[in-house]
């Protein structure tokens, strides 16, 4: 049995098998149920509607805000690579300074609905890999403010794991895809599920997937051939959302699973405020952080 550790505030939830998990809640943050957040050493990053919050961990102090965008939009996300956060908002890219919000830079990459940023998937400077809708990846050099356009693929990419010399990207044709980094070809691709890779990470030398077609399946990183599935795993749109120790960590339809990671059977399945679509919820090292439309809330996994 999996025990959980949490701050103050607690509330309890129950889950099917009855185990009781207690959850802290950290913050009253009103959200429209697609926050994205992002652990960066002690603080807490949050793109909650139009503004960027900062939040000091140990005490949940407000570290830092900023109203970033006139209007509401769902178009939105946003990495962090050492001192700078990459945010997109539809067609737009921004750099901002991950200490105060600071906008470095801001450029349109995009065009139209058919060629929206999807995320930046890895900044090795001054080259931000960024992608594109429609299976294509830019490469932007950010001292020079040019672009390069690449077309990897003839679908878009849900979801993207960054590893070594290369990048995973799983497509809403059910494929997973190997590119090298160094010149964006396409190196190997597998048939893997029937549409829509939602998730992709990589642990213990596999790459694990989980898709529509409601099945969890890990794919062999030498290899690049399936080494283990779970056939109807998840009940919907779930996502992957990290390896724990033994534990696959999984969000599916307000609930967190738990999946051995080693042959992945199911441990154990428990509530979890997981935003809408499973969107607005991380995991950071042990901690689980969470939102609903009123707050966000954490758990820690022992």
């Amino acid at each position: 049995m999996v025990m959980f550790q949490c701050a103050k505030r607690m509330r309890t939830m129950t889950d099917w098998e009855g185990t009781r998990v207690e959850i802290a809640k950290i913050l009253d943050l009103p959200t429209d149920g697609k926050p994205d957040m992002a652990v960066d050493g002690q603080f807490l990053y949050i793109r909650c509607l139009r503004t960027m919050h900062k939040y000091d961990l140990t005490d949940m102090s407000l570290a830092a805000r900023c109203a970033m965008f006139a209007k509401d939009g769902r178009a939105r996300g946003f990495s962090i690579f050492g001192e700078y956060i990459f945010l997109h908002d539809f067609l737009d890219l921004y750099i901002l300074h991950k200490g105060d919000f600071q906008v470095i830079d801001n450029i349109r990459l995009g065009a139209d609905l058919s060629s929206d940023i999807g995320g930046v998937m890895l900044y090795d400077p001054p080259r931000a890999y960024v992608k594109i809708r429609n299976g294509r990846l830019y490469i932007y050099d950010t001292e020079t403010r040019t672009v390069q356009k690449y077309v990897v693929n003839d679908s878009s990419s849900w979801c993207h794991c960054v590893a070594g010399d290369g990048v995973y990207l799983g497509t809403v044709k059910g494929e997973l895809i190997d590119v090298r980094l160094e010149d964006l070809r396409v190196r190997r691709r597998i048939d893997l599920h029937k549409k829509n890779v939602y998730s992709a990470v990589l642990g213990n030398g596999l790459i694990y997937t989980l898709s529509q077609d409601g099945a969890i399946k890990a794919v062999d990183a030498a290899s690049f051939e399936t080494a283990l599935a779970a056939k109807k795993a998840v009940r919907g749109m779930a996502a992957i959302l990290g390896i724990h120790g033994d534990d696959l960590v999984v969000a599916d339809s307000g609930q967190i699973a738990l999946w051995d990671a080693r042959t992945l059977a199911p441990r154990e399945r428990f509530d979890f405020p997981v935003g809408w679509n499973n969107h607005g919820v991380i995991l950071s090292g042990g901690a689980l952080f969470g939102s609903d439309a009123d707050g966000v809330y954490r758990a820690m996994l022992a």
